[in-house]
């Protein structure tokens, strides 16, 4: 094959979770072009992709769902002439994308819908097939072995240089930081501020390290830290790149997050990643992926209570939360830092 088109539109953690099947066309076809299609907004992510020969992005604005501003990237497309080409998002976009470029050989990725409906419904906590293992599907008939499993981004010299300076503007040195990602895309998917708090005197206390806290926007309710951040025991950066963000995860001794992008990208770094699963669950197949990461979760008898967690809770409180108190916590950051 001489070129091969991978197509994954959106979102931060989706997207990481295609690189292990980049780098196995890759590996299988070294001299071939391998080019990626994502939105303007993920450009920066792909870039980390170890592989992709050029990038081509779309931009659509908000959730706009609609093929309108597609002609002219496609046309520009349609002069590639691809071997194959890779639907790793299996939307109406991407469908209509796929069979406008002519393609020698089109493989489409298996969504598990009825499986994570089922999973839903039934509330299930038999872990089925991860998303990783969906994409690699996609596989099947290209004769492409799975090479990989686990992401992998690059993060440059330059990358970590920038988030040394950041870091260092707020007396924060790098190997000797823990990092706490307190966003979502759903606000139902946030662990409680008030356990947060609580989670960090934990971290504080028993490893003698700070903590940095990364989020997109300035929250109101950042002033519940201030008695740690008072003490210089913590700081609060908001509103960085994703090069940025890749570069403090990628420098901290570990990342607790929610169920969100960010947790993938710092289980790509290659650091030791806690995901917190409250709405949401492992079974739905986006647990963050590394022998250092794991995936706590309650195992609530009304979870997964939606496939994307943005269901409103229905019970006097949210106990796939409440119930995830720091002990619980401490205990998976133990394990996981016990095995490097």
């Amino acid at each position: 094959m001489k070129r091969i088109l991978v197509i994954r539109l959106s979102h931060l953690g989706d997207i990481i979770l295609t690189e292990p099947i980049v780098r196995s066309i890759k590996l299988a076809h070294p001299n071939a072009v391998v080019d990626y299609l994502t939105r303007e907004e993920y450009r920066e992510v792909v870039e980390l992709f170890d592989g992709i020969d050029s990038i081509h992005t779309l931009k659509i604005p908000g959730r706009d769902k609609s093929l309108i501003g597609l002609s002219k990237t496609i046309k520009e497309m349609c002069s590639e002439r691809y071997d194959l080409v890779v639907d790793l998002h299996n939307n109406l976009r991407s469908w209509w994308i796929k069979f406008q470029l002519n393609a020698n050989k089109i493989v489409t990725y298996p969504k598990s819908w009825r499986a994570r409906r089922r999973a839903v419904k039934k509330k299930l906590h038999t872990v089925g097939l991860h998303t990783v293992d969906l994409y690699l599907l996609a596989l099947r008939g290209t004769r492409i072995p799975f090479a990989a499993r686990d992401p992998e981004l690059i993060v440059s010299e330059q990358m970590r240089n920038d988030a040394e300076l950041l870091l260092a503007d707020r007396d924060v040195g790098l190997g000797g930081y823990a990092v706490f990602a307190l966003g979502a895309s759903h606000p139902t998917k946030h662990y409680p501020i008030p356990q947060w708090v609580e989670l960090a005197d934990a971290v504080v206390s028993k490893f003698g390290m700070k903590i940095v806290i990364i989020e997109k926007d300035d929250w109101d309710y950042f002033n519940l830290f201030d008695d740690l951040a008072g003490s210089g025991k913590l700081s609060i950066i908001t509103g960085q790149a994703i090069p940025i963000l890749a570069g403090i995860l990628a420098g901290a001794r570990f990342t607790v997050s929610n169920d969100s992008g960010v947790m993938h990208l710092s289980a790509a770094v290659g650091t030791p990643t806690i995901g917190l699963f409250g709405p949401t669950h492992p079974v739905l197949g986006f647990a963050p992926l590394g022998e250092r990461c794991r995936a706590v979760t309650t195992n609530e008898n009304c979870s997964p209570c939606s496939k994307h967690g943005e269901s409103l809770c229905h019970r006097e409180e949210r106990f796939c939360f409440t119930k995830m108190d720091s002990g619980m916590i401490m205990k998976h950051l133990t394990e996981v830092i016990d095995i490097e």
